[in-house]
């Protein structure tokens, strides 16, 4: 065998190896966060106007949970609602960020002035630009940060928002100064209630 065969096969034999340890790190993450993967995909139409949605029985492996210190409930299809909005919004901002993202939203739910669910805050028209128009929101892939970010949230309750109830990208926009209070810049992103 000739010398650069061998080392052909001895960089596939590094990558194969380096494939299987991220795929072996990714699964343990997700297992280490108790969070299940979600096969969820709100339908399209959802995009340009927000479809209120029925009940419906949901088996119990899938059964809402209770965080610790409140009583806002939700589903596996929240959990991935909020996964992947977090990426949308906040894929360069690190765990905190996509912690402070998911944060956000479900101080909107608990909020009287916003819808009473995940699904329909995050679908409010005119909220969320990655859900909007074949936004980022359809075609993101929640990373490691993600769901570390979401068993913050949902086991260890945490919460660093200050009660914040809005965020843009730093110096996005003069109506989010006009009409909210400024709490606090954490990354490219300004939190306001």
């Amino acid at each position: 065998m000739r010398r650069s065969t061998r080392r052909k096969l001895k960089v596939y034999a590094v990558d194969a190896a380096m494939i299987l340890l991220a795929v072996q790190v990714t699964v343990v993450l997700k297992e280490n966060s108790k969070v299940k993967a979600s096969t969820y995909v709100p339908e399209k139409s959802i995009q340009k106007e927000y479809v209120e949605t029925k009940e419906i029985e949901v088996p119990e492996s899938t059964l809402e949970e209770k965080t610790a210190s409140n009583n806002l409930k939700w589903s596996n299809k929240d959990s991935n609602i909020l996964l992947k909005i977090a990426m949308a919004e906040a894929e360069g901002e690190g765990t905190e960020g996509k912690a402070l993202v998911m944060r956000v939203v479900l101080n909107r739910v608990e909020d009287k002035e916003f819808p009473d669910s995940v699904e329909r805050v995050v679908f409010q028209p005119g909220q969320f630009e990655p859900v909007q128009d074949e936004g980022r929101y359809w075609n993101v892939e929640p990373d490691s940060e993600c769901y570390k970010a979401l068993y913050m949230v949902q086991n260890e309750n945490w919460d660093n928002t200050e009660g914040a109830l809005y965020f843009c990208r730093t110096g996005c926009s003069s109506w989010m100064e006009n009409n909210t209070e400024y709490l606090f810049t954490v990354g490219n992103h300004s939190f306001y209630r």
